[in-house]
């Protein structure tokens, strides 16, 4: 029984649709007032004998649209006003009382806004919203048709005013009949009521639709567009999570390759010592190391740059020089205590490496301190004591050697040293009171002349602080000076007075040549295994060059000041050394080393310690014997091979060297 009453809606629509555009169109006519406002009251009567009064009272009593017209007035913008005959919720419908509103539980839900609620159009949504789109429609049409009434009345009294009021007042009903009618026509075309709502929305808002828009074929309410943008989104953010893991895991491995005792890599034989033979003792003596206690591995090598923060005087010859990372963070390298770091610079348009023992203790992650003595052909000694500045960069590979001791390899130890062989003694004297080492640190430190001593106030300073650390230095010749204590020099006598139970202890020693030579005679002779020495040499390069401006150092005796200081002549060649790989030749003196002949001729070999510990100047000897004073770096399968230290390979005779 719906289609009669749906066709005497549609002829009332269609005979308001009509009326209104004729006033409508009067309406725009400006200038004087119409000549239909001039015809007289009555003769207007006559022709709508229903009168202009009671075309209002037609409007149905519980009409919102009816009741809200006066206030629809007062707006000026046509947008608001079909905004509001969208939204106003539909006349006698019911679209609220599902889902509560924008009202409450009390207050219906506007009309389009309520199709949100259907996403399906099932047969109860059908009807539902078929309903109130009728509803709608017919209001519409009623609006219309009072409107117009009222327009036509306005203009036969020549009410302007009343005029544009019945105008936006039509403008609703049209608006509302409009809502009504787009509704319909979407549940004609199937289309669910939540799409009917979009696409109205759309239309009021000036966005084309496309009448061969899909409708249905969309997932929870979004388009394929939508899902691939998010789709895609969600992509670049799983790979940003990827790289981040990624960062963040190479972060942590180089994290722990810094720490100390962190993993490293499995060194090569050509530029790491092979670990020598372990000899099964009988017995361990009292100060070896426990069983179970393990070497601690040496931490990774580093290469890069660090800056000079601060510059020490020690001794006249002597300074200490405070490397600190450039920016001031955190040192980017560990290193145990006894080891040193190589210094790279270009000098004089030649590339110079030299290795110098860090003085300071491990602890300390600020920075690290090298102690450095000027040495007369010292390249390298010369340039810092002389040139290096605060604020200088300098170029370093750290840490090397394993001239070290960090307390877990022995129940004590005895640190012997001669000048400046003290720096690594110092370190390792820094570490163990730093970590309060429970067990006794013998020092005994031999200088010439009292002014030579390094470190003298912090020895004496540590020595009161802790009861552990026995520290003896003895002067060489303390003649014309207050010096009190020991003078002479480092004897078996000496040691065996200072250090009790000296053949059960393990021993450290480091200095120039002829004082270890001396030291290792005197613990010989005081039954100190051989094995439980580990020793270190401070001796500057041969055959470096001296310079004009160099002056003569000062003596330590009278007698030598009185007869002219002039440098030491390079001995005479007497026998000639060839590289098979680059083909040069050259040279060789007695006591000039492979390193120092390759280097007087132009042929590159790699070092760094320069004193037969740190393995990097190992070089394949192929005719010719040589004779090495200090061969640690080297195992005994290398030996057997033929492979040298080219820093301490000396010969009288003919060699020739695969460089």
């Amino acid at each position: 029984m719906t289609r009669p009453h749906n066709n005497i809606t549609g002829l009332k629509l269609s005979r308001a649709l009509r009326t209104s555009g004729i006033a409508l169109a009067l309406a725009m006519i400006s200038g004087s007032p119409p000549a239909s406002a001039q015809m007289a009251e009555s003769e207007h009567a006559s022709h709508h004998p229903a009168g202009g009064a009671a075309a209002p009272a037609a409007m149905p009593a519980g009409n919102v649209m009816g009741a809200a017209a006066p206030a629809a007035a007062k707006a000026a913008d046509p947008m608001a006003a079909m905004m509001k005959g969208m939204m106003v919720p539909s006349p006698g419908t019911k679209m609220g009382a599902g889902p509560a509103g924008c009202c409450g539980n009390g207050g219906a839900k506007p009309f389009y806004p309520s199709l949100m609620d259907w996403p399906v159009l099932t047969d109860e949504a059908r009807r539902t919203v078929r309903a109130a789109a009728l509803a709608r429609l017919g209001s519409g049409a009623e609006v219309l048709t009072a409107e117009q009434a009222r327009l036509h009345h306005a203009l036969m009294s020549n009410d302007t005013k009343g005029a544009q009021d019945a105008i936006r007042g039509a403008r609703e009903g049209l608006a509302l009949a409009d809502s009504g009618a787009g509704a319909l026509r979407g549940l004609e075309e199937g289309r669910p009521p939540r799409q009917i709502a979009l696409s109205w929305f759309k239309t009021q808002s000036g966005f084309a639709v496309s009448d061969q828009m899909a409708y249905g074929n969309e997932l929870a309410g979004l388009s394929w567009w939508h899902l691939i943008a998010m789709a895609l989104l969600a992509a670049a953010l799983v790979a940003a999570l990827l790289l981040r893991w990624a960062r963040l895991r190479r972060i942590a491995s180089l994290v722990e390759r810094l720490a100390p005792g962190g993993a490293t890599p499995p060194a090569s034989p050509a530029t790491s010592p092979a670990p020598a033979p372990i000899v099964p003792a009988p017995a361990a003596p009292a100060g070896a190391a426990t069983p179970g206690s393990a070497t601690p591995a040496a931490p990774r090598l580093w290469k890069g740059v660090l800056r000079i923060t601060a510059i020490f005087d020690e001794t006249p010859s002597v300074k200490t020089f405070r490397l600190m990372e450039p920016n001031r963070g955190p040192m980017p390298f560990t290193f145990l205590p006894g080891q040193y770091a190589s210094i790279t610079s270009e000098i004089e348009g030649q590339k110079v490496r030299r290795s110098y023992t860090i003085s300071s203790s491990p602890t300390q992650r600020d920075y690290i301190e090298l102690t450095i003595k000027r040495e007369q052909y010292g390249l390298e000694s010369r340039h810092l004591h002389d040139h290096a500045a605060t604020g200088d960069l300098l170029e370093i590979a750290a840490p090397a050697g394993r001239f070290f001791f960090t307390g877990k390899e022995a129940e004590g130890i005895v640190l012997i040293a001669g000048g400046v062989g003290i720096t690594p003694m110092m370190s390792v004297l820094r570490s163990l009171t730093d970590r309060s080492y429970e067990h006794d640190i013998y020092l005994l430190y031999g200088v010439n002349t009292p002014t030579d001593l390094i470190f003298r106030e912090e020895c004496d300073y540590l020595a009161r602080r802790h009861h552990k650390l026995h520290i003896v230095s003895i002067v060489a010749k303390p003649e014309g000076t207050d010096w009190a204590g020991p003078s002479g020099y480092l004897t078996a006598d000496f040691i065996a007075a200072s250090v009790p139970e000296i053949a059960s202890r393990r021993v450290h020693l480091c200095g120039p040549p002829p004082m270890m030579d001396a030291v290792k005679a005197a613990l010989a002779q005081l039954k100190v295994p051989a094995e439980q020495v580990k020793t270190e040499e401070f001796a500057p390069p041969k055959g470096g060059p001296v310079l004009e401006d160099e002056p003569a150092e000062t003596a330590t005796d009278s007698s030598a000041s009185a007869a002219p200081q002039t440098p030491p002549a390079i001995p005479s060649a007497q026998a000639t050394i060839a590289f098979s790989k680059s083909g040069k030749s050259g040279a060789l003196a007695p006591d000039q080393s492979v390193l120092e002949a390759a280097e007087a001729i132009g042929v590159a070999i790699d070092y760094e310690c320069r004193v037969g510990i740190c393995g990097r100047c190992k070089v394949p000897l192929r005719q010719g014997q040589v004779t090495m004073e200090v061969e640690d770096a080297l195992a005994a399968d290398e030996k057997a091979d033929g492979i040298i230290l080219a820093c301490q390979a000396k010969s009288v005779g003919d060699l020739v060297v695969d460089a």
